[in-house]
This record gives structure tokens, C-alpha cells and sequence, in this order.
């Protein structure tokens, strides 16, 4: 099983063999194996032996008497979740017996918890400085980021780890409070007692009370299931997040603990959908990515929840954080190891009564899940299938991004999302009059990829240039397009691109770490050496290579581009930096621009003040909320079909072979039906802002683009909160109007309204509702604009 890693058995002799085995990152586990089972009364280890393996596996055999095979399983089924570090305190203190190992795990779960959420320290000069910044957004974020991030330096988790050894009988009566089912009295008592121990320390006071909170925002978990694939705990984060930097509370939060892996889920809304991304790291960038997890779950979610602009679902984001000390000799069967766990462990506090939970919330939870980094392909099929063997009532919507064969519809063989980006690509070049075969053209995400691939083949231009994993392909005469063709339409990276086809002054550079740790340069055609070929890679679209008029990001790590390295986007100023373009103080002309349109294709790419600045320097922008939006839209509506569908039409009208063959008819007239409505979507909310731009044209589009999906997200949430649901009749129109018209010829609107879910159906006319009334009345509207729309749609219902 994925969750279990060891087998209990008897022996002829009488005796219980115990057999244990994981993934190694020391030496040995007898110390801690021997700690664990010592805890079971009259336990008595006869004899034990351990076995490596060439793939990185230790097993570990004990064999046992005094004791039976449950007592043994209800310890073992702990080993997946104890911190396996030698030098960690918390181990030290479980090795000498201080504390027992449920109160270990238990320490280790509220050290992650505080690592990510003690609230900073304040202090006079930082009051001063917000005050100084407040009227500045972006110098505001900047401040608070670097205050956080220094706060999660200091509050390390060794230190927290160290805080704990110093004081282990105040972690010990938080954990029975935990255990017992802590109240607002009994956090009470312990709050004075540690106001009393540390009253002349606020440092250790501060730590302890983040310890403390952690018992009043864990309202559902399953940290006493004794089979558990991973720790889930569902947060509330009005518990702990009004004194944290955040500008949007979200509506609910998984911590996830796994056996070599943390992870988070964060949804801004009941209903909500968003993928799950695995992060790998090696191990210089490991600590980053630690400290920056929660921060970029956040941030994901966050967007996704403007980009939901248009489907009933909210923003909502998974991350998976794969522990460095794995990264040597993880493989896929690895990663989808963990990812299964974080499933399983996701469905233990989702799916209701479920035994062994822990449950105050007494709320349900619908929760759904898609692709992102590393969790593409298979995962999403396997996920589904997975919450079908656990009694999910809604296994067929649970994942997105499935084959054909589970009813899923692939984004990238339909180009679900490049038909949001083309949308906003051919706007931008009719709104300025050109013609895209005369354009020249960047892309980060190769012909591999789903954006890479579908933006290749989809548009007309002239590519220069294209960075992808393998590397750099680059031509400044125009990069041969039949060659290109091919790649996109085999799915295969840059490196497979016929040099020979390249021109006297184009080239290929493979990203190759070997080569870069040899010292031996990659001479390029205008004689440049070539080093560090990986850093080449990174940093290419800044280069001065580039001379483009159109860029689009269809890959790449987020923050690619920030206010720190913006600059080096312009030629002929040599001393701009991103804080003089972002207050308009450089002069910039088109042919000082290296790239004059850029469309974002991939999430997040560029920071939010690094495009105010290239806007503030003339570069037609357009954000990824607007022009991303195409995967989501064809997600929810896939989301939507098997709700409506029971499972014999399901695997009637939706379900053909996995490779995409034998597709129903109704299956093939949806898919052209969903890419319509994906590419009128985007397109009305482009002409929107290019409208509101061209009326106000100080105003940049990104910002443009922020208001009006803030605007659509404040209204759905006053629209879902109200209580117009009471009204059948006009839900019933509402959701005529939302249902794509091939769904309802196989089910009627009054049949949906029985099948979907209530909350799905409150969701479907709130966003419906807001969406339509800020295309059509703009951002600037108000209550009366709003009382004669809904008037308008009551008359019509």
C-alpha cells in the first residue's frame, strides 16, 4: 500500500516479526525504531537486523514477544510521521523519553505550523516605515515581504525545535489540551501559565502562544487515525491569519505532513478548484523554497481566485514540497507515492463520516483538484479513481486535467488555455492594427509543453527565440517554422531541433550542469562564452539576444521577472533601474524596448510592480488573470458535466479511450462548444480593459485588470450570501443560461438542479451574475447599474 510500510506477522516460534521499510536519508533507524516500540509495556525486542538496498531502501526486521500485533501496529503506523533527523531536539528529547512519540509528531506538526505563521514581531521602526510606505502598494508589499522573511530566519525550526527541548512539559500540557479537544477555557489556563513562564522573555512568549493557536485553528484532522497515508489538518484562518501581512483571508486551509514531504491547500471560496503542484528542489534551492512555500501557495491560489472570474469555483492551489534529502534518488514511482498521500490524506478530512476524525468544523467540504508542476499525466486519472475506492460522491469531478477515458478533457490537446492567451494575443494586435506574420517573437515553455506547444501552433509569427528545459534555441534571422511545427506537434523539447536548419548567427545551447562543472566554455557564433550554460537558461529572456516585439511566457518559474532585474528589459539605459521605471523617470521609446507586447501566458511570471514599470515604459501588457484564464474555464465546465451526469451517462456520453480515440459525439460537440465559450470569455474581458484603458489611459492595464476581478470577486460573495437562492425559478435561468447547450440535451435543467449540489448551484448564479454585470456595466458601476441589471434578468426569468 501506499501508506504502509511494514508488515506484522507471527512466527512458529510464538514470537511477532515486525519487518519496516523506507526510503534512507542516514544511516541507521535502530535508535529511533528501538524508542518507538519501547513505549508498549513489557515489550521485548528478542533480536533485529537491518538490510540496505542498491535503490537507497532499508529494511529493518524486529522480532518481538511480551506484546501483540495491534499494540505493535498502533506504534508503527507512526514511523511515516516522525522527523527521521538525528540532530533534531524534538528527537533527542523522544530518544531520552521526555516525550513519547505521538507527543514528537505532535511537536513536529506545530513546529511547521509556527514556522509559517507566527506573527512577526513589531517593533517601532517598522511602524514608522509602513507609515512612511502605506500610500505606496507596492513599497507596502515589499515592506512586508521582507518583514516576513525575516522573521522565518529567525524563527528557524531548529531554533523552534530548541525552544521545545528547553521547555518540554509546556509542550507536553499543549499537546494533551490538543488531545483532550481543546476550548476557548482550557487555552485559557495555558495561555496564563505561559504568560507567567516567560513573562520577561516575549521572544519564547511568542512561540509558545503560536504553539497554543495552533489548537484553536485546528478544527478537523486526522491525526489520531491509525492508518493514515499523511497528517491532514484543516485550519481556520480567522484563528491565526488577521495578524499575519495577507491582503485576502482565505476561506480555508489544509496543512498536510507526510513522510518526506510538507504541503499545503488553500481555497479562497466554499467552492473551489485549483491544481496541485509538486515542487522539487535541489538543495541550494531547498531552504527558499521551505521558507517561501506557504507564500507561494498563497500567491497561486490568490491569482487563481481572480483568474475564476468566470466559473463558479473560487481560486484555490495544492503544493507538495519534496524534502531535498529524497531528491537524490526519488523516481516516479516516488512522486506519485506522495502525491496519492496527500489525496488520500486530503479525502480523510473531506469526506464525511469518516471514522477517527477529528471533526469541530461540522461543516462538508467539496473540494476539487487539478494539474500543475508535476502532477499532470496519469495523476489526475489515478486521484479520481482513488476517491471512487474511498466513497466520494463526487469521484467523477474530483480531479480535472483525466484521459479521455475517465471523461476528462485535456487542455492540451484542445489548446483549452492558448485559446484565453490567443484570444488577448489577436486582440491586442487588432487593437494596434498588425499584422502577426510581420512579428517577431520570444517564448519561454518549449514545443513539450501544453501552452509551449498549442502557442506554436496556433500563431503566425516570426519565432526568434524559444527556452524551454533542455535549453536555448535562437535565431536571429527567424527560427524555421516547418522545424518548429514539428516539435509542437511530436511534444518534444528544443534540443530535437534540427541545427542544421539555423543560420550562420543562430544557435543551440543545451542547460547542461555536468558541462558547467567542468569549466569549459560553449562558444556561441558572435564569439560570447558560454560558462555556466544552466545560469544561461535561466536569465535568457533578459539577455540582450532578445529584440523582439512580441513576448509570450508559456512556462517558467514565477517571479522570473522582478523590479530587481526589470531594467535589463530596455536597451540604451544603461542606468535605469526597475524603481525609476516604475515612478516614470526613464524615457523610453519603442526600439529601446526589448520586447513591445507581452501577454502572459504562464502564472505569475512577472511580479506585480515589474509590470507596472514595463507598462509605465509603453509595453502593451496583458496579465496572466486575463489571459491564463481558458484552462480553468474548461475545467469547471468538466467539473460541472459530471455533476449533472449520473455515472451510466457519464461513461455513456463522455468516456472514449484514453489515447483520445472512439470519443462520443456528445463528448466531441462539448469540447468545441467549451473552446467557444473560452475564447468569447476572454475576448469580452479584453475589450473591457482596453476600453477602460483608452478612457483612462493613465491607469496601467494590469492594475485595470486587478479592479475588475476584485470587483467580480466582491460581488459573487455578497450575490452568494444572499438570500435570492430561495427563489427557484430564477436559479433555474440562471443556470439555463450558464449550462452549455450540448449538456442540456442530455440533461434537463430541472434534472441538474436534483443532481448538483446546492452550494455548486449558489455558486453558479453568484459568479454568473457578478461576471455579466461588471462586462456589461463596467467597474466603475453602481447600486442603481446593479438594481436595473438584476431587474432586467427577474423579468427575464
Amino acid at each position: 500500500s501506499f501508506h504502509e510500510n511494514y508488515h506484522i506477522h507471527e512466527t512458529p516460534t510464538g514470537e511477532i516479526a515486525l519487518s519496516i521499510g523506507f526510503r534512507a536519508d542516514r544511516p541507521a533507524y535502530f535508535s529511533t525504531l528501538t524508542c518507538l516500540l519501547s513505549e508498549i509495556p513489557d515489550l521485548k525486542i528478542n533480536k533485529k537486523f537491518m538490510e540496505s538496498f542498491s535503490n537507497g531502501v532499508q529494511t529493518y526486521t524486529f522480532y518481538i514477544s511480551g506484546t501483540t500485533k495491534e499494540a505493535i501496529a498502533s506504534k508503527a503506523n507512526l514511523i511515516n510521521q516522525l522527523p527521521h533527523r538525528p540532530n533534531n531536539a524534538i528527537s533527542h528529547l523522544m530518544a531520552d523519553k521526555i516525550l513519547t512519540a505521538e507527543e514528537t509528531v505532535f511537536s513536529h506538526l506545530i513546529m511547521i505550523f509556527s514556522f509559517y505563521f507566527s506573527p512577526p514581531a513589531e517593533s517601532e521602526d517598522y511602524t514608522r516605515l509602513k507609515a512612511m510606505v502605506e500610500h505606496e502598494p507596492v513599497g507596502l508589499n515589499r515592506l512586508k515581504a521582507l518583514r516576513s522573511g525575516l522573521s522565518q530566519e529567525i524563527m528557524s525550526e531548529h531554533h523552534l525545535g530548541d525552544v521545545i527541548a528547553a521547555n518540554p512539559e509546556l509542550l507536553k500540557e499543549i499537546f494533551a489540551d490538543f488531545k483532550k479537544g481543546s476550548t476557548p477555557a482550557t487555552r485559557e489556563v495555558i495561555a496564563a501559565k505561559i504568560q507567567t513562564v516567560f513573562e520577561k522573555d516575549a521572544h519564547t512568549r511568542n512561540i509558545f502562544n503560536a504553539f497554543l493557536s495552533f489548537n484553536s485553528a485546528a478544527v478537523k484532522h486526522n491525526f489520531f487515525k491509525s492508518d493514515k497515508a499523511a497528517i491532514a489538518v484543516r485550519l481556520d484562518p480567522k484563528a491565526f491569519m488577521g495578524k499575519l501581512d495577507f491582503p485576502r483571508m482565505p476561506h480555508g486551509i489544509f496543512m498536510f505532513v507526510g513522510p518526506q514531504w510538507r504541503g499545503f491547500h488553500i481555497r479562497f471560496t466554499d467552492i473551489a478548484r485549483g491544481g496541485v503542484r509538486m515542487i522539487l528542489s535541489d538543495p541550494k534551492s531547498y531552504p527558499q523554497n521551505k521558507q517561501s512555500l506557504f507564500q507561494e501557495n498563497y500567491n497561486l491560489a490568490h491569482t487563481q481566485l481572480l483568474k475564476n472570474k468566470d466559473i463558479p469555483e473560487g481560486g484555490s492551489k495544492g503544493t507538495i514540497l519534496v524534502s531535498t534529502r529524497t531528491l537524490g534518488r526519488l523516481d516516479d514511482n516516488d512522486k506519485l507515492r506522495m502525491f496519492r498521500q496527500y489525496v488520500d490524506a486530503l479525502l480523510d478530512v473531506t469526506i464525511p463520516n469518516q471514522s477517527s476524525i477529528v471533526d469541530t468544523l461540522k461543516q462538508p467540504e467539496i473540494i476539487f483538484l487539478g494539474p500543475d508542476e508535476n502532477t499532470a499525466g496519469h495523476y489526475p486519472a489515478i486521484a479520481a479513481l482513488h476517491s471512487k475506492g474511498r466513497g466520494h460522491s463526487w469521484w467523477k469531478s474530483f480531479t480535472t486535467g483525466k484521459d479521455p477515458s475517465l471523461g476528462g478533457i485535456p487542455h492540451d490537446t484542445y489548446g483549452m488555455t492558448t485559446n484565453s492567451v490567443r484570444a488577448c494575443v489577436e486582440g491586442v494586435y487588432e487593437k494596434l492594427g498588425l499584422d502577426q506574420t510581420t512579428l517577431t517573437k520570444f517564448q519561454t515553455g518549449g514545443p513539450d509543453g501544453d501552452l509551449g506547444s498549442n502557442e506554436i501552433l496556433c500563431g503566425k509569427e516570426k519565432y526568434t527565440s524559444i527556452v524551454d528545459g533542455a535549453g536555448v534555441i535562437f535565431d536571429p534571422s527567424g527560427l524555421n517554422r516547418e522545424e518548429l511545427l514539428r516539435l509542437a506537434k511530436e511534444r518534444k523539447t528544443v534540443d530535437h531541433f534540427d541545427v542544421k536548419k539555423l543560420s550562420a548567427k543562430g544557435f543551440f545551447i543545451a542547460a547542461d550542469k555536468n558541462r558547467d562543472l567542468t569549466g569549459e566554455p560553449v562558444v556561441l557564433p558572435d564569439g560570447s562564452k558560454i560558462y555556466k550554460t544552466v545560469e544561461f537558461r535561466n536569465n535568457f529572456h533578459l539577455s540582450d539576444y532578445i529584440n523582439t516585439d512580441v513576448f509570450v511566457p508559456c512556462g517558467g518559474r514565477p517571479r522570473s521577472i522582478v523590479l530587481s532585474n526589470v531594467h535589463k528589459l530596455l536597451r540604451n539605459h544603461p542606468t535605469a533601474t526597475g524603481e525609476m521605471m516604475l515612478r516614470g523617470l526613464v524615457d523610453a521609446k519603442p526600439h529601446d524596448l526589448k520586447y513591445k507586447i507581452i501577454v502572459e501566458g504562464a502564472n505569475l511570471f512577472i511580479s506585480h510592480d515589474a509590470r507596472l514599470a514595463l507598462e509605465k515604459c509603453g509595453v502593451t501588457l496583458i496579465k496572466d488573470a486575463t489571459a491564463n484564464k481558458g484552462g480553468v474555464t474548461s475545467s469547471s465546465l468538466e467539473v460541472f458535466t459530471g455533476l449533472a451526469l449520473n455515472d451510466e451517462e457519464h461513461k455513456k456520453l463522455m468516456c472514449g479511450n484514453a489515447d483520445g480515440t472512439n470519443l462520443p459525439e456528445f463528448y466531441q460537440r462539448l469540447v468545441k462548444e467549451i473552446s467557444s465559450i473560452i475564447y468569447n470569455n476572454a475576448r469580452r474581458e479584453f475589450e473591457l480593459i482596453w476600453r477602460i484603458a483608452q478612457e483612462h489611459p493613465d491607469i496601467p492595464k494590469a492594475i485595470i485588470t486587478d479592479r475588475l476581478s476584485r470587483k467580480i470577486v466582491e460581488i459573487r460573495g455578497f450575490i452568494y450570501e444572499s438570500s435570492m437562492f430561495e427563489d427557484k425559478k430564477f436559479v433555474r435561468y440562471v443556470l439555463d443560461a450558464y449550462a452549455p447547450k450540448t449538456l442540456k440535451e442530455a440533461v434537463s435543467v430541472d434534472e441538474m438542479m436534483k443532481r448538483v449540489p446546492e452550494n455548486y448551484q449558489r455558486a453558479i448564479c453568484s459568479i454568473w451574475l457578478a461576471s455579466n454585470y461588471v462586462y456589461t456595466k463596467g467597474i466603475d458601476s453602481n447600486e442603481f447599474d446593479f438594481y436595473e441589471f438584476m431587474r432586467t434578468h427577474r423579468a427575464n426569468a
